[in-house]
Formats: structure tokens, sequence, C-alpha cells
């Protein structure tokens, strides 16, 4: 019989079908033992295969290529990220935008992506990372400069056969979205509006923006800079909206990503089907004498599978399953470490969720993960 779980958020009923019983990947099936000796393997054949798929693959996990070769076939969008946006200043003001990254392109990659899946969508992100505050604020009141900046991206994209664009600035724009939400709101449509006149995919990547509990501390209300009818503006203005989970972009905190967390984002966008929901495939660890003190105020600290399996080997690590998050907690008191990592439970019951609101998922990044994971989607 179907479990059905019902959860009210802001006095709405929002319904989650997917339930740890319905899974192939048991918790009690996730094992130090059963990690460490079958981590490598891929299969033929995924999990989700319907589920549409994006994965980022970056340079300084070089593992995420090779992945993206051996997978082409199940994916839909590979996003290299490649490419930064910077300010370019005139006498007194910033006048036009110079666009860094493109003697990183990998050609080979992208003809060996093309060749194993001629229908994979080349997507590079376009990261904004050197506005300054005052520069930020600037640029989203000049719409010209901002429809100027969009066509330079487009521009770059048609020169090199790109498919489409990720833009990723919500960092960069986070004190402009709070003291100028409407300017900062319709940088964003302009630039997503620009890019598909183009005949360009537009994806606009940003922090999932519904208040959520930080990891094992107290219930925060929803906190959202961004009302309903915001985000269905943005989702208009875009081909698909991918929703980071794992970390909040706005103040940077570790979420516990629980069911409630999870539709309350999906919720705040409508449930639209353009959204890819963002899955992490690196871990975080933290000081475990800290982390049971309490409270948690230092940043997590991102680690990736090599790190993750060197203390998995460890005779002292021990491996527990936390079925509030869905997530397995590894601990080590030799290393006075406490680690949460991906696994193909919880895995398995987020892309599960997404299939069940026929929205899209999204992994970050493809090369730090367990490979056995793009087994999955």
């Amino acid at each position: 019989m179907l479990t059905v779980l019902f959860i009210f958020i802001e006095g709405l009923l929002l319904i989650s079908a997917a339930t740890i019983a319905q899974l192939k990947w048991q918790p009690e099936k996730i094992t130090k033992q059963s990690i460490l000796a079958d981590h490598m393997k891929l299969s033929n054949e995924t999990l989700f295969s319907e589920v549409p798929t994006l994965a980022f693959v970056t340079q300084w996990n070089p593992r995420g290529f090779l992945l993206a070769k051996k997978r082409a076939n199940h994916l839909d969008f590979v996003s290299n990220v490649w490419f930064n946006v910077a300010p370019a200043f005139g006498l007194e003001h910033m006048e036009n935008v110079v666009i860094r990254g493109e003697n990183d392109i990998n050609r080979d990659f992208i003809r060996t992506l093309r060749k194993s899946n001629p229908d994979i969508k080349i997507v590079p992100r376009f990261f904004f990372t050197e506005f300054g505050d005052e520069t930020a604020e600037y640029f989203v009141r000049k719409e010209t400069l901002v429809q100027k900046t969009a066509q330079e991206i487009a521009n770059l994209c048609h020169k090199h056969g790109f498919d489409g664009v990720v833009i990723d600035g919500f960092g960069t724009f986070v004190h402009s979205l709070r003291d100028n939400k409407m300017e900062t709101v319709e940088m964003f449509m302009q630039i997503g509006n620009v890019i598909r006149r183009n005949e360009l995919t537009a994806i606009l990547s940003i922090p999932a923006l519904a208040g959520a509990e930080d990891y094992g501390e107290k219930k925060q209300k929803n906190t959202s800079p961004l009302t309903q009818e915001e985000c269905s503006q943005l989702t208009d203005s875009y081909d698909f909206v991918q929703l980071w989970t794992y970390t909040d972009g706005i103040t940077t905190s570790r979420h516990l990503i629980n069911d409630q967390y999870l539709l309350a984002n999906l919720q705040l966008f409508g449930f639209s089907t353009k959204i890819f929901l963002g899955i992490n495939f690196y871990g975080l660890q933290y000081n475990l004498k800290e982390y049971r003190a309490g409270p948690r105020l230092r940043p997590w600290e991102p680690i990736t599978s090599k790190q993750f399996l060197e203390v998995l080997k460890l005779e002292d690590s021990v491996l527990t399953w936390n079925e509030k998050n869905k997530e397995h907690e590894l601990v080590s008191e030799s290393q006075n470490t406490f680690i949460l990592f991906p696994s193909l439970t919880t895995l398995e019951y987020r892309i599960a969720l997404a299939k069940e609101h026929n929205v899209g998922v999204a992994f970050w990044d493809y090369g730090q993960g367990l490979d056995y994971f793009t087994n999955l989607a």
C-alpha cells in the first residue's frame, strides 16, 4: 500500500508520495563495506531514465569530465564552469563587461559528448564574481547595460556553438536583491529574455529561497526574499530554473534538507515543471566536538569523495542513517570529524521526489561524488 506523507506549509497542504520503503537502495544496504566495494561500479542503465538531468563539470574536479563522457547518453544538459562575467569601467562608471574563460573551452570534451549523445545540450555557466556592491547596484539600474551584457553572452555562445547558458549571479547581487529588489528581479528577467530571443536555452541558477531548518538547529520561518509572483516572473523569463538546495545562497548556511524544505521551494515556484532540483554530489564535514556541543556557528567544510573514503576506511569510523533528514552520517572520533556525504539512499529518495513532481535534477558537481552515483539518473 502506498504511504503518503502530508506536510502543511503556510496553510497549504503539500503531499509527497515518496517514501524510503519504496526505494531500491534501502538505508541498511548502504554500509561501509558496500561503499568501499561498489563505489567505482558503473551500470549500463540508470534507475531514473525519464528524469531530466543537468550535470555541472568543473576544472578543479576533472573526474567529472571523464564521468560525463561515459554517461553522456544519460544526460540532457552539461554545464561547464568556464566563464566569468566581469565589469569593464570607463572614466567614471561601468560601461561594458569582459567575459573571461574562452581559453578554458575544451572542444575535445564537447565533441565527445555530442558523438555519444547528439541530443545533449551544452549550456556553460556564466558566473558574476567581480562585481562589488556599488557596481552591482549601478548595473541593475542600467537596462541598456544589462541587455548589452546578455547579448555579449549570447554572441559568445553562438561563436562557439553552445546550446544555451546557465546564469549564476544571485550570490553577487544579494545586496541588490535586498535593497533594490524590483530592479534586481527585472535585471535577471531581462538577461533571460535576451538569451531566449537569441534562440538559446536560458537556465537561471539560484538558491532555494524558502526557509528551512539549519542542520540540527532551531526551525526558522519562511525567509524567502522573493514572493511567489516574483518567482513566477523569473520562471517565465527562462526555459529552466535550477534551485540550489544544498546550501543557502543568501546566508551561506547549511540547511537540513528534509521534505518540508524541498516541497516549500517547489511550492514557491508553483511546482513548475521548468525546475531543476539541485542535488549535491559533494559532502560536508564539521568538527565533531563542536558539532556535539553546539551551536554550530562555523561554516561547514566541503569535502570530496576522496576525503570521505579516507575517513570511511578508518576502523573507528561509524556510518549511521538519520531518518529525519534522510542522510547517512559518518563519525570518526580519532579524526574528530562529523561528515554528511550523499549516499545512494539519499540521492534515490530526492530524485524520486523530483520525479513525483515532474521536475528535473541538477548535480553539483559531477566529479565530486562517488562514481556509482551516476547510475541513478
